[in-house]
Parts: C-alpha cells; sequence; structure tokens
C-alpha cells in the first residue's frame, strides 16, 4: 500500500504547483461545416475580413524527422528468436501504482520542454470523441481541430490567436479566438469559411504578430489566391473550465472548450 500514500503526496504537491503558479488552460478546438445545402433560405451578408494585428500565431512542436529503412527479407533469426519472454507482475503495489498514475493522467499537463500556443501532434485529443460522433452524422463535417496550453489574463492583456485549419474536402475555416478572464471566463471569436474556386483570384490580405519565440510575423490569409470567403460568424461568450460551447452559424461553426491544466513539475525529475 505505500504506493498509495506516495500518491497522495504527488497529489498534494501538483495541485501546491497548480495554485503556486499562474494558472494555465487546455484550449481544444473542433472545426465544422453544415453539410446539407439547402436547409437555409436565409440571405448572408458578404463577410467583411477584420484585420489584425498583433496577433500570436501557433506553433507545431518540432519533432524529428525519421528515416525508415527497410528490413532485409532474410534475418536470420531462428524461429523461437521472434517471440519476446513476457513477464506478468501480480504485485498488487504494482497494479495500485499504475492506478494512482492514470488519476494523474486525468489532468491536462504541459510537459516541460513545450510551450505555450504550441501544437503537440502527438498529444492525444481530448475531444476525439466528439469528433467521432460528429464524423458519423450527415448533417456535419470536421474541418480540423486544433489544442494548445495557454494563460488566460485579464481582457487587457489576453492575446488574440489566428486560427487555421487549411483545406480539407474543399473548405477551410480560419480566424480569430481571444480568451480572457474576468469574472468568469470568456472567448470572443470571429471565424469565416472559405472555398476553393479556381475561376477566383483573391487578393492578399497581410497580418502580423508574434511567434511563440516572440519573433515578427507576417502571414497573407490567402497565400492560396483560389478561394472566395463565403461566410462569417462572430460570438462572445461566457464559460467554465470544461464546458463545452458552440460558436454556431447556419453553415459552419466551432466546438470550444477550456479545461484547468498544469505544468510538468521539474523539481520531481531532478529527485
Amino acid at each position: 500500500m505505500k504506493f498509495s500514500y506516495a500518491f497522495k503526496i504527488i497529489c498534494l504537491i501538483y495541485s501546491l504547483n497548480i495554485f503556486s503558479q499562474e494558472q494555465i488552460y487546455l484550449v481544444d478546438l473542433i472545426f465544422l461545416k453544415y453539410l446539407p445545402e439547402d436547409v437555409s433560405e436565409e440571405n448572408f451578408l458578404v463577410p467583411s475580413l477584420e484585420r489584425k494585428d498583433n496577433v500570436i500565431f501557433l506553433s507545431q512542436f518540432p519533432y524529428p524527422e525519421i528515416e525508415i529503412s527497410p528490413l532485409p527479407l532474410n534475418l536470420n533469426y531462428e524461429y523461437q528468436d521472434l517471440f519476446l519472454s513476457i513477464k506478468f507482475e501480480d504485485d498488487l503495489d504494482s497494479i495500485e501504482s499504475e492506478e494512482d498514475s492514470n488519476l494523474l493522467n486525468l489532468i491536462p499537463t504541459l510537459n516541460k520542454e513545450k510551450s505555450e500556443f504550441e501544437v503537440d501532434s502527438a498529444r492525444i485529443f481530448t475531444l476525439s470523441d466528439e469528433v467521432k460522433k460528429i464524423a458519423r452524422s450527415r448533417d456535419f463535417r470536421v474541418i480540423g481541430t486544433k489544442s494548445w496550453f495557454q494563460k488566460i489574463q485579464d481582457i487587457n492583456n489576453s492575446e488574440t490567436v489566428f486560427i487555421d485549419t487549411d483545406f480539407f474536402k474543399g473548405n477551410r475555416i480560419f480566424g480569430y479566438l481571444k480568451l480572457y478572464k474576468e469574472r468568469f471566463l470568456h472567448f470572443s471569436s470571429t471565424i469565416y469559411l472559405s472555398e476553393e474556386d479556381l475561376f477566383v483570384e483573391t487578393n492578399s490580405h497581410i497580418i502580423k504578430g508574434k511567434s511563440i519565440n516572440n519573433d515578427d510575423l507576417e502571414l497573407n490569409i490567402f497565400e492560396n489566391k483560389n478561394q472566395i470567403l463565403l461566410h462569417e460568424v462572430s460570438q462572445e461568450k461566457k464559460l467554465r473550465s470544461g464546458e463545452l460551447h458552440y460558436v454556431d452559424h447556419p453553415k459552419f461553426g466551432m466546438l470550444v472548450k477550456l479545461t484547468k491544466a498544469q505544468r510538468e513539475l521539474t523539481s520531481l525529475d531532478n529527485e
């Protein structure tokens, strides 16, 4: 039972870590398009693309490229060498330790070698069940997902994040998301739906901002000129940690979820 006591101590340290540092959150987004094209006779206004500067550009965590060489056909292994020796543990303490570890993993954790506003393609997406449900629907198509960690500050000091799915099956959803804290958590978003069109050439639209390393960056939103801007939607809502909210438009939308998170403890690594 020694692992149970150790687990309680670790939980205490983790809770102290959460309250001793500025609170960070895991941000999860799902972008989707409504598939039926004839469900609404509403006439939509032509979208007006908002020009924003001083945005934060999300970055992709740079995993090293791995070259995989094909194995030779003749491995010169004996038949019995192809099997691994597996030892099954019946130790109760070992089982308790694994369960304790799983409980700790319920709290989203920003690893010490990774940064805020950095998308980690290897991390399990916490809204994967919702993605599967949407994928089974005939009414919606998932255009993309995004997930990152960040601090959430007051409205005057909060960052505006540029979000972009890139094109998927001819459609793209992009725009801006601002998360801030007053008495409650709030988000303010403006997102756009565009569609690939080879007969259209859209003029450049440059936005300026910072990378996660505070480098100055410029981005042409219409680097792919062959696209047409179809719709836009702007919404602002208050929310709580763990709640799922929908930015809705008759043609497309975005699911938003914030979850209280923690940073990986560096002090435990040195013990």
